[in-house]
């Protein structure tokens, strides 16, 4: 037992509750900003994310080339409005996919020339 107290009877210098403090604080600095530059970075992503529109104008393209869709047509699904409408601009003839998301307010459209064997 006289061993065990020699061996573990050495001073510890331990810290003063002011450097805590103020090491803790440091500490809480650094993840606030942290959090504060992920949460920026998670905002921004969702609000410039198109995929989901993309995808939806990819298969109404698809639909169309298949004669699936006719044009003009406005469809409503869910919280986005479709329109496929038909343009004219110099003798070529155009259709015009767009959709506009109402809970995110984007919108996005493509066009591609039209097919010659829809009546």
């Amino acid at each position: 037992m006289g061993r065990l107290k020699k061996r573990f009877q050495q001073k510890i210098v331990a810290s003063s509750l002011t450097e805590v403090i103020v090491a803790t604080s440091i500490l809480l600095v650094v993840f606030a900003i942290a959090l504060l530059t992920l949460n920026n970075l998670m905002v921004s992503t969702l609000q410039t994310d198109t995929q989901k529109l993309d995808t939806e104008i990819e298969i109404l393209i698809y639909k169309y080339q298949n004669n699936q869709l006719k044009t003009p047509s406005s469809i409503q699904e869910g919280s986005s409005i479709i329109d496929v409408q038909r343009i004219n601009k110099e003798d070529i003839d155009f259709v015009e996919f767009s959709i506009k998301d109402e809970n995110s307010n984007k919108t996005k459209s493509k066009k591609i020339i039209a097919i010659s064997n829809e009546e």
